[in-house]
């Protein structure tokens, strides 16, 4: 009951904060809503059954247009939405022709609350305090939930977290891995209080994270940390190197020897080869003939599992809870392609791929000595934010993330970034103008 309370009073006060003139305070219940998710808490029970964080969207929509940002709303100014936008349209036409509509409808509803989100977002978030503070919320959220699977654990992989659908511990190993990028550049930031609450966060989620034993999102994190060194933020490159270390000794005392026994099976293909990372390969070179079928416009959401029956062989099927053989699929890529078509997946991951080349623009032409901590500040977000991508990205091609939203928080607040650090860089030219070609700049 006092849970309940709880849940209640930050919500609704939030939202009263937010219709008041703080749309930013809407963004924030928003994302509460989304990591206690009610309806699949104990305590939920007794609330009626509402899309909680879909009523905080809007009403958060409502104080937006009632309290726009001085410089007025936006939205088409980033090809990124606009391509966005045309994925979504295709998603709401797949309705005229999918096998299952009542399947493909979710996704569609997802598909739209997730461009209403972006459009929030961009227009909230105008400051990089803003940005942190978000990114701090979402922290804090993710050793929340941390927290609801500890309750659960007793040995072995760390399964149960109660979010949504029921997240499973490579879908919460993906999102962690998204929230441990973004909140350890944070801590390569001048100290403030909000340290402590971000190491806090920060050391649970880590933690958890291990114990998901989730394979595909170690290796995407160290793959990552390997591009992060090619784009050290400007000035931090000490603090980067630091992070580094400490994410190698964190990963040495948090790597248990189950985890390196899942490894173990992979490196000795035959026998001794799990199931599971065996039966991935036999699903995607499936998938491949299920794109063949529908090259274009695919087959609507969920369509490797609506027709992995047919083309899945029967050893690597599994009993869903309504007592079908089937199978669903495990990589991102070949789901955008089966469920969406060559059309839907260009759209989509031209969308990733333009915000992964906004990367570049956190690189500032001046010396950093010339650089105020705001403008390198504003780098560092961008790098986190692009690399937070990448290893998402990389985690999808192990475990179909395609209905998690890290990817879309990562889709509006990228661009946002690099609107920011041009508006500096502007700033920049004008108080230090950049040297001619074969002039040095000198700094007073």
């Amino acid at each position: 009951m006092i849970t309940m309370l709880f849940y209640l009073l930050v919500y609704f006060g939030g939202l009263l904060r937010c219709i008041s003139g703080k749309p930013v305070y809407g963004l924030y219940v928003y994302f509460f809503s989304f990591y206690f998710h009610a309806p699949t808490q104990w305590w939920g029970e007794s609330l009626p059954d509402l899309r909680w964080s879909l009523i905080a969207a809007v009403v958060t929509m409502v104080a937006l247009f009632i309290y726009p940002p001085k410089q007025g709303l936006s939205f088409w100014r980033y090809r990124e939405n606009r391509l966005m936008t045309a994925f979504s349209l295709l998603v709401i036409a797949q309705l005229s022709w999918v096998n299952n509509t009542g399947i493909h409808l979710e996704y569609v509803m997802l598909i739209v609350k997730f461009v209403l989100l972006i459009f929030l977002m961009q227009n909230i978030m105008l400051t990089s305090k803003e940005i942190k503070r978000v990114i701090l919320v979402n922290v804090l959220g993710g050793a929340f939930l941390a927290y609801i699977g500890f309750g659960h654990y007793t040995s072995g992989r760390l399964e149960t977290f109660g979010n949504g659908d029921g997240w499973d511990s490579n879908l919460v190993a993906q999102h962690f891995s998204v929230l441990i990028i973004l909140g350890g550049y944070l801590l390569m930031e001048r100290f403030t209080r909000y340290h402590l609450l971000l190491a806090f966060g920060l050391s649970v989620v880590l933690y958890a994270f291990f114990l998901t034993e989730s394979r595909s999102a170690i290796i995407a994190m160290a793959l990552t940390g390997v591009i992060a060194v090619f784009f050290p933020p400007p000035g931090k490159k000490k603090q980067l190197l630091g992070l580094m270390v400490l994410g190698l000794v964190a990963c040495s005392v948090l790597m248990g020897q189950q985890i390196l026994d899942r490894f173990n099976e992979m490196a000795h293909p035959g026998e001794s080869q799990d199931k599971s990372a065996k039966s991935r390969m036999v699903i995607i070179k499936v998938q491949m003939e299920m794109f063949k079928a529908s090259p274009w416009v695919g087959h609507g959401h969920r369509g490797t599992l609506l027709l992995s029956p047919k083309y899945v062989p029967a050893e690597y099927q599994t009993v869903s809870s309504s007592g079908r053989s089937v199978r669903a699929s495990h990589n991102v890529v070949m789901s955008f392609l089966v469920d969406h078509g060559l059309i839907g997946a260009l759209l989509y991951f031209a969308t990733i791929i333009s915000c992964g080349f906004r990367i570049f623009n956190a690189r500032y032409q001046h010396p950093v000595e010339v650089l105020n901590e705001h403008q390198k500040r504003l780098g560092g977000l961008q790098v986190a934010g692009v690399l937070a991508l990448v290893v998402f990205m990389i985690c999808g091609l192990g475990s179909n993330n395609k209905k998690l939203e890290a990817d879309i928080w990562l889709i509006a607040f990228i661009p946002l970034i690099s609107r920011l650090i041009k508006e500096e860089k502007d700033k920049l030219n004008l108080a230090h103008p950049l040297p001619k070609v074969g002039q040095s700049m000198s700094i007073t």
